[in-house]
């Protein structure tokens, strides 16, 4: 029941409309019972950190879906993953916040560029081999808030914070969409 990234609209590629995200997990050690979720919205590159408790595909879509949906309707699109098996029950996704979930070609992690390049920035500071059951929870956030906060040239120099406080303030211009929690973050 995989929907494949073929059919994903031509237009997410471009980077023009903010609400289609990509979403990875990351590996400490491979006998970790931990793995971190690493989610990316690929126009503001807002990225959401979550440390899951284990590598179960419910874990993790239960934390994308907490996370994600956080954000107002207009800036939940799609999302796009890989074929692993935390992702196996991404039709829960689909249900919950109404988005397709699009999936990438075998061994095409390019496919996903942006949450790929986030989890490179990331083991700058979590090594590939350090393990993350020891890494705690304030770690992951001030990891996240680390990423969200650093101006990027993509982005004019803003920071991927101030990209999406652009967006949500049109947004909010329109209507009255932006949650407290959301705004608290940013």
């Amino acid at each position: 029941g995989a929907t494949s990234i073929d059919l994903r609209p031509k237009s997410v590629d471009k980077r023009k409309i903010s609400g289609h995200w990509e979403t990875d997990n990351m590996e400490g050690v491979k006998t970790d019972r931990h793995v971190l979720s690493a989610t990316i919205e690929r126009m503001t590159r807002v990225t959401l950190l979550t440390k899951l408790k284990n590598r179960k595909s419910i874990t993790k879509v239960k934390a994308v879906i907490k996370r994600i949906d956080d954000y107002p309707d207009a800036v939940k699109l799609s999302l796009t993953a890989d074929n692993g098996p935390e992702n196996t029950r991404h039709k829960l996704i689909t249900n919950k916040l109404g988005i397709p979930v699009y999936f990438c070609h075998a061994y095409h992690s390019w496919e996903k560029g942006s949450v790929e390049n986030r989890i490179k920035k990331i083991r700058r500071i979590l090594p590939k081999g350090e393990s993350l059951d020891t890494i705690s929870e304030e770690k992951i956030q001030q990891i996240e808030h680390w990423l969200n906060s650093t101006p990027m040239k993509v982005l004019d120099y803003l920071t991927p914070y101030e990209k999406m406080q652009e967006v949500l303030v049109k947004l909010n211009s329109n209507s009255n969409l932006v949650s407290g929690a959301l705004q608290e973050r940013m």
